[in-house]
């Protein structure tokens, strides 16, 4: 043959092979009209059905064109694709085609578009769709794509998979509290992704994974800490629940005034967890002193910046010795930190 035109059909999943008793590729026009009334009436909705006479309509517009259906595997991907790869070579070879007409019945038949490309010249790409099902059919294969999409990203898949299935076990397990303590994991993970705090968390977690594998003391430390700082938690919430208020600023104060020295306790617990492991490298021992007592002046300030905004009338003296205490603490460690390096 001498054509230099060729109308390509594709079915992607092998609905031909399924449903009737053709082989891909069936070439001319006679054997594709043959085909499309097998397929049309083994199953008058299948849509392979429409592409297949789209491309024998196009032939017939087209002087000195050729037509032709190949098909692929119910497995779509890598399986069907090499099936399709193969039936196109054995097209071009015989039909001596060098351009093609893609006919195509949605978006999962257009991903053959690279392995056309491969081996002649795409002049033209028609996509059949039937009319009232077109917006159905498109969103369809968006939404079908999105989560190919999700499931192939480990952090998407997290996202749009993981989230909600914490939701659904905490809700089977707790009923209607399950939903207090979902939102509260899930404001959690929005304040660590809008301040960018997964680094310092990462290196937090790569720490305590470190300390345990080399059986280190400081991961009983860490634990310790840990276990504190849940008590703390606990015991800030404890304080909401002795002054009710619908104030944040109260309620806020009130979870400080309850909380902020078991979190200080916690924290100066892995401070010497790190200064442990640190001995005897002085300069290293005196920056966790450092980062201590800035840690200690500002459980100082908040603790008595809560006393005041629940208990306005015990004055702002105590307030203002808190700071100064604080600053002193602070300078002490920074002097101590600087003659020592």
């Amino acid at each position: 043959m001498s054509e230099d035109l060729l109308v390509l059909a594709v079915d992607r999943d092998d609905d031909v092979g399924r449903k009737t008793e053709f082989e891909g590729p069936v070439i001319g026009k006679d054997q594709n009209l043959e085909l499309a009334q097998a397929l049309g009436l083994s199953d008058p909705e299948d849509s392979d059905t429409n592409t297949i006479l789209q491309a024998v309509k196009i032939h017939e517009e087209k002087d000195n064109s050729e037509i032709a259906t190949i098909t692929g595997n119910s497995h779509v991907g890598v399986e069907s694709d090499e099936i399709l790869n193969e039936q196109l070579k054995e097209v071009l070879e015989e039909t001596g085609c060098e351009r093609v007409i893609l006919v195509v019945d949605g978006t999962e038949d257009e991903q053959i578009l690279p392995i056309v490309q491969n081996h002649a010249e795409i002049v033209s790409v028609k996509r059949v769709i039937m009319k009232q099902s077109e917006r159905l059919e498109g969103m369809y294969y968006q939404v079908n794509e999105f989560f190919k999409e999700v499931l192939s990203d480990p952090k998407m898949g997290k996202i749009f998979f993981g989230i909600p299935a914490i939701f659904l076990i905490f809700y089977s397990l707790l009923g209607v509290r399950g939903w207090r303590i979902t939102l509260g994991i899930l404001g959690v993970y929005l304040l660590i992704r809008g301040f960018h705090l997964e680094e310092h968390l990462e290196s937090v977690y790569n720490e305590l994974q470190t300390s345990f594998t080399a059986r280190r003391v400081t991961f009983f430390f860490y634990v310790v800490s840990l276990a504190i700082a849940a008590i703390a938690i606990n015991s800030g919430y404890n304080s909401l629940q002795v002054e009710p208020t619908a104030d944040i600023i109260e309620s806020s104060a009130a979870f400080l005034q309850g909380s902020v020295y078991l979190f200080f306790v916690a924290f100066l617990v892995s401070m010497v967890g790190k200064s442990v492991i640190a001995f005897p490298d002085r300069s290293s021992i005196l920056r966790h002193s450092t980062y201590t007592a800035f840690f200690l002046g500002f459980t100082l300030v908040a603790s008595e910046a809560s006393r005041v905004i629940l208990t306005p009338e015990s004055g702002l003296a105590r307030f203002g010795i808190s700071i100064i205490i604080g600053l002193v603490f602070i300078s002490v460690t920074l002097t101590l930190e600087k003659i020592f390096q």
